[in-house]
């Protein structure tokens, strides 16, 4: 029997345009975000939202922070990176308006632990735990924790593919650390004691993150020849 020639080519090929053309549609209403709530205190936090259907997208987004000394906080060191994936449900469409998401993050950080933003604390519920209140400068903890837990925020559609996008986010992080004091573990279950523990661990509801994204919409030439228009 007679077969057509690249048959099989013409087959992978109309696949390869299908493929180009849904990512060039996706591409094309792409956002990308800056946190203008962090950047004066030289803490970026970037982000990158990819609508999968007209009130559902997905996010992923980033924060470092490479403070030795960071004066609002007592001069303390403030070492923190995070990675956060979300799935965002909107009030509306066109991915604006109300909305909440799941998320898991992970991150990494030098610090001492903020207290402001704790939520719920299990070993502060415990009787006979002592509160130290007053934590000298040089004393930090060093670790990595993973968060499980909600976004809700609003975002409002502006001109030229420009946005605002208001968020807060909160849930279980649970941490494994080492405490110092300047260069030296403190970490022990006993003065007398010389084997440091490999890790302490911990876990609380906590709010860390959040603030006021600046968005825009990466433009195809499609889209920037109508919006010129």
């Amino acid at each position: 029997m007679y077969k057509r020639p690249h048959s099989k080519t013409f087959i992978q090929v109309k696949h390869l345009l299908f493929l180009l053309l849904v990512s060039s549609r996706l591409i094309a209403q792409t956002e990308a975000k800056a946190n203008l709530a962090t950047l004066p205190f030289l803490i970026p936090n970037f982000g990158l939202e990819v609508p999968v259907s007209e009130k559902q997208s997905f996010q992923i987004d980033v924060l470092g922070s490479f403070w030795d000394e960071q004066p609002l906080l007592d001069d303390t060191p403030f070492h923190v990176n995070q990675v956060f994936l979300e799935y965002r449900w909107y009030r509306k469409e066109d991915t604006q308006n109300w909305f909440i998401a799941p998320h898991v993050g992970f991150g990494m950080f030098t610090l001492q632990k903020p207290n402001f933003v704790v939520i719920y604390d299990y070993w502060d519920e415990k009787e006979g735990v002592e509160e130290r209140f007053d934590i000298p400068n040089d004393e930090y903890y060093s670790g990595r924790a993973a968060f499980y837990g909600l976004t809700i925020g609003y975002k409002k559609r502006l001109k030229k593919g420009f946005g605002l996008e208001f968020f807060i986010g909160a849930g279980l992080a649970q941490s494994w650390y080492k405490g110092y004091k300047g260069l030296r573990r403190v970490d022990l279950d006993n003065p007398d004691e010389k084997v440091y523990r490999p890790f302490n661990g911990s876990g609380e509801v906590i709010a860390y993150r959040g603030g006021l994204m600046l968005t825009y919409k990466i433009p195809t030439f499609a889209t920037k020849t109508n919006s010129d228009e």
